[in-house]
């Protein structure tokens, strides 16, 4: 990863069980004009269909972490 890819702005979406609401949280940050950030998804034991709607996107910005 050179410099010009170096994400300079994370933005951080804390999840429990909000399937009805991530899949449109997702796509509003990675609809924004600007492109040089990434999105840290945090699974704070979501026990409904959050992770598999998250798991449908496929954005290299997106990254995930699971607290088990």
């Amino acid at each position: 990863m050179n410099v010009s890819q170096v994400p300079v702005i994370s933005v951080v979406i804390p999840m429990f069980n909000v399937e009805k609401y991530i899949e449109e949280s997702i796509q509003s940050v990675l609809s924004q004009t600007y492109h040089n950030f990434e999105l840290i998804l945090v699974d704070d034991g979501c026990s409904d269909n959050t992770l598999k709607i998250v798991n449908q996107f496929d954005d290299c910005r997106i990254r995930l972490i699971q607290q088990r």
